[in-house]
């Protein structure tokens, strides 16, 4: 009980000197400091002293903690950063979690076009032929369906199913239910059996809008374009459509953007073809419409200036952390 009251004695002349709080905390809790020092001595002590000596021991390690606690509190800010440990759970500098680079641009999106009436709608990844090429106006054995790269699979229900190529059949099978009037959008994964390289991805991102009504025309269709990439990129961009080809809309084009003085593919974009109409059962030809097509990751790699799309599925934290805070 004499080497405790030791102890105190010394903490407490240690305390009144100018004696950092770092080298208090060590020479007295530290891993070799006189209270751990002390706890090694009690299998010295008598049989009957052994609970006397390791509760006041306890007691004294406790009011030390207790002691250093309070005065490292009320340090003047900025004396703290000797310490090479947190004290408690409460002192750790933890970082949130946040949405991935490709998660809050779909978000954005989906919030831009919400404001001019379009509803978002989701559907299943693994799909049919019926749905991903039949009913979209690429029949069986047509070329145009080698475009796509379909990555097949098996299942035990079916003889043929597939990962979709496009969200585009989760258009068709929201048109199977609903009449139009329709303004919808579908983002979701696509996957494509394709090398892997700077602007390619097996697995990537796609939002697909859809407008289908007896008043649309490729100049309804601009006019959302250029709102949706405007508020997207925060400034007024300058679009172009070019003639391109697609076995689902007629006529057909691809959309470029004005960036940093270059034009840019930022999507693909037609006229809904009258056939697909026909395949949900939309007959009358008073309505008409326009598809988009738009992919995620080069709307990402546009907004924040990156240059190759393998860096948005790395699995590097710190470049996450650093793409999700700029988008």
């Amino acid at each position: 009980m004499e080497y405790i009251e030791k102890i105190k004695s010394l903490f407490e002349s240690d305390s009144a000197s100018k004696m950092s709080k770092l080298d208090l905390r060590n020479k007295y809790l530290g891993r070799k400091g006189l209270v751990s020092e002390a706890f090694k001595e009690i299998k010295n002590i008598p049989v009957d002293q052994k609970k006397q000596f390791g509760d006041e021991l306890n007691v004294l390690k406790n009011n030390l903690e207790k002691v250093l606690l309070q005065s490292e509190s009320s340090e003047p800010n900025g004396t703290k950063s000797d310490l090479i440990y947190p004290i408690n759970l409460n002192s750790l500098n933890q970082s949130s979690g946040h949405l991935s680079a490709v998660t809050q641009t779909i978000i954005k999106t989906q919030e831009i076009l919400a404001k001019i009436g379009f509803s978002t709608i989701i559907g299943p990844e693994k799909e049919d032929e019926t749905h991903n090429f039949d009913l979209l106006n690429i029949p069986k054995n047509h070329p145009a369906r080698d475009v796509w790269d379909t990555i097949w699979v098996t299942d035990k229900n079916s003889d043929k199913k597939l990962l979709r190529t496009h969200t585009s059949p989760v258009q068709i099978r929201y048109l199977e239910n609903h009449k139009p009037p329709i303004r919808i959008i579908a983002p979701g994964k696509v996957y494509r059996y394709e090398a892997t390289d700077a602007t390619h991805e097996t697995c990537f991102h796609q939002i697909e809008g859809l407008v289908i009504d007896n008043q649309t025309s490729i100049a309804t269709f601009k006019g959302v374009m250029e709102y949706l990439f405007a508020n997207l990129f925060g400034r007024e961009m300058q679009i172009r459509l070019r003639p391109s080809y697609f076995p689902f809309t007629e006529p057909s084009f691809e959309i470029d953007i004005l960036f940093k003085d270059k034009w840019l593919e930022i999507a693909g974009a037609g006229m809904v073809h009258r056939q697909v109409l026909k395949n949900v059962g939309i007959e009358d030809k008073s309505y008409q419409g326009f598809a988009f097509g738009i992919g995620v990751e080069r709307l990402v790699m546009l907004i924040s200036g990156l240059d190759d799309i393998r860096y948005i599925h790395s699995g590097d934290l710190r470049f996450l952390y650093q793409l999700g805070k700029k988008s």
